[in-house]
């Protein structure tokens, strides 16, 4: 070994190859990397000597040590470190965060308060007043700083022997004297008086951030990173409105809680308020950079603190190595970015720059940093942008490309956003179910999906041959293996078969900080026997419901999870979900499959006599029933794909689970009832043929209850805390149900990792699930009762006998439909993003990107964009013309005019699932455009507009065309608050805006003032296209 490592490196790094390799390619290969002959002949010395030692039994250690050396030596190439450990990020915010002056801001708004509260006759002399006063404060501080820097920062003056601390010291405080002075200034004059409470907030929502400065933020909060935002702003409340714009959770400092997390606490002035009007005086918190390093000291000494005691003074080198990180732009944050362990200066402040030049402080580029990011003594570092400040800090952001970077290609990392799921649940050897129906669906639902394995089964259609339970450390490690390197958006569970394996989730999901956790919690089948303990029930109550962003019990586990309370109808569904939802989880989703039953046989179970959870199976009349839920209320309809009612030998045979499940085993043991094949499968037929919470009940083709129930819809309940949704929708006969319930989970899960919102996620999910089981119904995989469905049937047909599609798509709102303009954008001066982020939040329904000058990648680009505003809202997202784009970004539809490609040929491009809409003129168009797969129309120009030359069409000609379709029609050109009413009277369901919303300064309130008078028309109707 020490003459290993005694050699030359480029010899060393290869040494692992020699194992595999003669002497002679050994020799071409150093020869080819132009190693000197010397060093050739003696790695060759090595090589032989290497090989000598397989004898002597040393070949293992020696290999294992070789390639360590060359993953050591590779890891510290440049370009391949790793992004640093940060314990904190304090973020300056005026102008570091902001691409506009604040302060300029608050006297606005103070003016225009003053002005609106003065009588008509005074407004005029208000205004110029106030206009004079500002500019004044303004011009005052401008010469008051530039004597300051005169006479603290002389030309050429500089520290020859590097940071100069006293000086620095002196110079700090002498600028917080000047800030004080000035703010005292800006009380005095009183210009700050008379701002109505909440008022700023809304000025707030106006200001523009830099670019890319959320989505730092934003990954600081997915990485798990305390962040603190320092502001010398009057008034935190304004600070916090400009930066509540995507998903962080956001507090002030003096509302912060010490128990509770937040992604963001911000730390600023505030006005004084009596009576709910500002009195012009602030609480001074910040007032210049005396008070940010003052609070910066604190910061540091609090995070490290917090880090030793919750490893009870674990590993001190690793807390060595976490940084606390600065950044800021101005004068005033000098001393903190020096505090800092790493101080990063965004932009190219002169005076900064003026000011560090004059304390022999260095400013270098931010590559050139250490590779563990802690910077050097008396060195700040410039980032050119927020999005070189994310790179460093965070890696490359996987967000910003659809498409592999120029040069990208094997090996390199292509930015492209891949969705996430990983799934813990057992394994279906029969491929039906469990982990491989959750694979399957993600696959089929566009993410990439992972696995960790809580139980191996040995089964087929027929039954259930045997269980392993995976040891508890197991399923630990293949969660860490997985989360610690790939990662993931979304987690989902299916059976975790002992508490212990409950505590490991919920263990991994907050050690990972996992965000969005999918809970199918399998307890027990309808026919009442226990696929887990009480115990489980408990953990999962305690550890996982809290931590979980959707659970999806059907009414079985429903009621087991509330002490075997009767969750038997609409009703009692209701009330179990917000009963539920008190447990900790975001939303509950109550499958309802089971409120459907044959009268003919009082045997099988119903929504208003199902058997008690605890029962034992001997005292089930319906215990002989194969799977009676097509979900979940067996385990092969849950994720392990276990059945505890069935073996294969005998198929319908009855049979009992052991109530212990522990690491390794699980006991079953046959009884001696046996029942013939046709009654299982008709037991089967009744629930197991419910694909609760997908298209509907499926009923198994040819069973008697069919004509009952087939025209009753599937019935599902899902709760947000505030609202109870009644979800209805299509039955599907089939017997093709195996898998159905972790099928539903799984796909609801890759619905919420692409970024839909749980109820878009819930409906896409089951208009999906039902299509799936719609093309299955033919499908014979197995002599058994519980067959599978084709997960790939979008791109798979075993047979021509494939039944023909007729289900739901997902539910669009065209109440108050926005199209975006460019030429209205630049007029507003205003981002795409920023004017459909004011849009949305006023009101707007459906958004419609419209680039008629954009190329592709731009195009796309735009679209990404909004689609992180639309989504997460729950607003539909429609592309004009471009179907290549509204396919590649996952827009919801498109829509193409009669000038553009026709839409027989637009439906074939995007499918079955997307919304394609049309514009037209005349009734045969509507007619035509409908035949062709239109699932709705724009119909128009209804008035004359400027951003569009387009013929007019009559009210009576925009009847006519409601009335000749049968899909919705929106009323599109020239449209405002004062026209939409006389076409939702004719038969519209909505109105396409543009101008009246992109074109006025306040697309908020425009938007809003539309709203209310479509609502007012319509009483607020929901359009579900089916």
């Amino acid at each position: 070994m020490r003459a290993l490592c005694s050699g030359n490196r480029s010899i060393l790094l290869r040494t692992s190859a020699y194992c595999y390799s003669s002497v002679r390619p050994i020799h071409r290969r150093l020869q080819s990397r132009h190693v000197h002959a010397q060093k050739a002949m003696h790695g060759l010395q090595l090589a032989k000597a290497f090989m000598q030692t397989i004898r002597k039994g040393t070949l293992r250690k020696l290999y294992k040590t070789a390639m360590q050396m060359e993953v050591d030596f590779f890891s510290a190439q440049p370009g391949t470190s790793p992004p640093p450990a940060i314990r904190m990020l304090v973020v300056d915010f005026d102008d570091t965060c902001t691409a506009t002056d604040t302060t300029s801001q608050i006297f606005n708004t103070a003016t225009a308060a003053t002005v609106e509260s003065s009588a008509d006759s005074e407004k005029a002399d208000v205004q110029n007043r106030l206009d004079a006063l500002k500019d004044e404060l303004v011009q005052n501080y401008a010469q008051e700083q530039q004597k300051l820097y005169a006479e603290l920062l002389p030309e050429g003056a500089a520290h020859p022997d590097g940071t100069n601390q006293q000086k620095a010291t002196a110079f700090v405080n002498a600028l917080m004297q000047f800030d004080r002075r000035m703010n005292q200034v800006v009380v005095d004059s009183g210009i700050l008086r008379g701002i109505p409470h909440g008022r700023l907030k809304a000025a707030g929502e106006q200001i523009g951030l830099q670019a890319g400065c959320l989505t730092v933020l934003t990954r600081a909060q997915q990485a798990g990173v305390p962040t603190h935002i320092v502001s010398v702003n009057y008034s935190s409340e304004m600070v916090k409105a400009t930066l509540q714009r995507g998903s962080l959770n956001i507090v002030t400092a003096e509302g912060a809680s010490a128990e509770e997390h937040h992604d963001v606490v911000i730390h600023a002035n505030e006005l004084t308020y009596e009576q709910g009007i500002s009195t012009g005086d602030i609480i001074r918190r910040v007032q210049g950079g005396s008070d940010k390093d003052a609070l910066m000291t604190q910061l540091m000494h609090h995070t490290s603190q917090a880090k030793t005691d919750s490893t009870d003074g674990g590993d001190a080198d690793a807390e060595a190595n976490q940084l606390a990180v600065y950044i800021g732009d101005s004068p005033s944050d000098f001393a903190p970015l020096l505090r800092a362990d790493l101080g990063i200066v965004v932009g190219q402040s002169k005076l900064l720059r003026q000011v560090a030049k004059a304390h022999s402080v260095k400013l270098l580029p931010l590559t050139a940093a250490p590779a563990n990011g802690r910077g050097e003594e008396g060195s700040l570092y410039e980032a050119e942008s927020w999005a070189a400040i994310g790179a460093f800090l965070f890696g490359p952001d996987p967000s910003k490309a659809l498409t592999p970077h120029p040069g990208s290609g094997p090996g390199t990392k292509s930015g492209i956003k891949v969705p996430r799921v990983m799934t813990v649940a057992g394994s279906d050897s029969g491929g039906g179910a469990g982990i491989q129906a959750d694979l399957k669906t993600y696959q089929a639902r566009g993410v990439f999906g992972t696995s960790a394995i809580s139980a191996l089964t040995a089964q087929n259609t027929r039954g259930v041959r045997g269980v392993h339970t995976v040891p508890t450390q197991h399923l630990s490690d293949q969660m860490e293996a997985v989360l610690s390197d790939i990662g993931a958006d979304v987690v989902k569970t299916g059976m975790l078969p002992t508490p212990e394996a409950v505590l490991a989730v919920a263990d991994a999901v907050r050690a990972h900080k996992v965000s969005t956790l999918v809970v199918d919690p399998v307890l027990v089948a309808t026919s009442g026997d226990s696929l887990a303990g009480s115990e489980v029930a408990q953990a999962l109550k305690t550890h996982l419901f809290p931590l979980a962003t959707i659970i999806t019990p059907n009414l079985p586990e429903a009621s087991a999870l509330l002490g075997n309370r009767r969750v038997s109808d609409l009703a009692t569904m209701k009330q179990a979900a917000k009963d539920l939802h008190k447990l900790g989880p975001k939303y509950v989703l109550i499958k309802g499959g089971h409120l459907i039953a044959a009268p003919s046989d009082p045997n099988r179970p119903s929504s208003d006599s199902h058997p008690s959870p605890s029962s034992p199976p001997s005292q089930t009349p319906s215990a002989s029933s194969a799977a009676q839920d097509s979900e979940s209320t067996s385990a092969q309809d849950h994720d392990t794909g276990q059945d505890a009612t069935h073996n294969s030998d005998q198929p319908v045979s009855q049979l009992n689970a052991d109530s212990s499940l522990r690491e390794g085993h699980l006991h079953v043991q046959a009884s001696s009832q046996h029942t013939d094949r046709d009654r299982a499968e008709q037991d089967l037929a009744q629930h197991n043929g419910a694909a609760e919470s997908a298209a509907g009940e499926a009923t198994p083709c040819g069973d008697p209850a069919e004509k009952h129930v087939s025209d009753a819809p599937a019935i599902d309940v899902l709760y947000d805390g505030q609202e109870i949704h009644v979800l209805e929708s299509k039955r599907v006969h089939t017997h093709n149900t195996h898998g159905t319930g972790c099928t539903l989970a799984s796909a609801i899960a890759a619905e919420l990792a692409k970024g839909h919102e749980p109820l878009i996620a819930v409906q896409r999910a089951k208009a999906w699930l039902g299509e799936a089981l719609q093309a299955s119904a033919p499908l014979h995989i197995g002599t058994g009762p519980h067959r599978p469905l084709n997960h790939g049937f979008e791109t798979t047909d075993w047979g021509q006998q494939k039944a023909p599609l007729d289900l739901q798509k997902p539910s669009l709102d065209f109440r108050l439909y926005a199209v975006t303009d460019p030429a209205c954008n630049a007029k507003c001066q205003r981002s795409n993003a920023e004017a459909v982020r004011q849009a949305v939040k006023g009101g707007v329904t459906l958004v419609q990107l419209r680039e008629k000058s954009a190329d592709g990648g731009a195009f796309v680009h735009e679209a990404q964009q909004l689609m992180e505003i639309t989504r997460p809202a729950g607003v539909g997202l429609i592309i004009n013309d471009r179907i290549d784009v509204a396919l590649a970004v996952g827009a919801d539809g498109a829509h193409v005019g009669q000038d553009d490609i026709p839409a027989k040929a637009a439906r074939a491009l995007l499918g079955p699932h997307k919304i394609l809409g049309v514009s037209v003129k005349t009734v045969e168009q509507a007619q035509q455009a409908a035949a062709d797969g239109a699932d709705y129309l724009g119909a128009g120009a209804m008035f004359q507009t400027a951003t569009k030359d387009s013929s007019t069409i009559s009210m009576e000609m925009l009847q006519q065309i409601c009335k000749s379709v049968d899909i919705p029609v929106v009323a599109i050109g020239g449209m405002t608050a004062a026209n939409a009413r006389p076409t939702i009277e004719a038969g519209c369901r909505g109105v396409a805006v543009v101008s009246a919303i992109f074109g006025v300064e306040d697309a908020t309130a425009s938007a809003q003032q539309i709203r209310a008078v479509i609502d007012s028309a319509t009483e607020g109707d929901v359009l579900e296209i089916c």
